[in-house]
């Protein structure tokens, strides 16, 4: 992974990011804000152990290497998104658009009604279309 930079924040913006972090972990907290903090958190740990699986399969004779390697791939990406997104959810922003976007997200992602709670109507030729808002 490369090296990344990171350069000083103006003292107004960090205080702004201190400020946004403390409010996303508060939200994180408590629930339903922490279930979502979680669902990241186990994705990561299933992606773990599908990556440590891959890898174990490339091990087995007849396989070649080569063959895994986008499978791999697509797991430890998926194990490292995961992992961003759940540090995020609980007030890990390293920047300010990062904390405003997991700060958004953490509201709206609560606001939103459960798939099961939204009612249908029919539309013009008879189909249930799902009432959203």
């Amino acid at each position: 992974m490369p090296s990344v930079t990171r350069f000083p924040l103006p003292p107004d913006q960090e205080s702004q990011l201190r400020t946004t972090n403390e409010k996303i972990a508060r939200l994180a907290a408590s629930k339903p804000y922490s279930d979502i903090h979680y669902a990241f958190t186990f994705a990561a740990q299933l992606a773990m152990e599908a990556l440590n699986t891959a890898t174990e399969l490339g091990k087995m004779p007849g396989i070649e290497r080569g063959q895994l390697g986008l499978v791999v791939d697509f797991w430890y990406s998926l194990a490292d998104h995961a992992r961003t997104a759940a540090l995020a959810c609980v007030g890990g922003s390293q920047t300010l658009a990062e904390a405003t976007v997991a700060f958004l997200f953490l509201q709206t992602s609560c606001a939103r009604k459960p798939a099961s709670a939204e009612t249908a109507h029919p539309d013009p030729k008879g189909k249930g279309v799902p009432d959203v808002g």
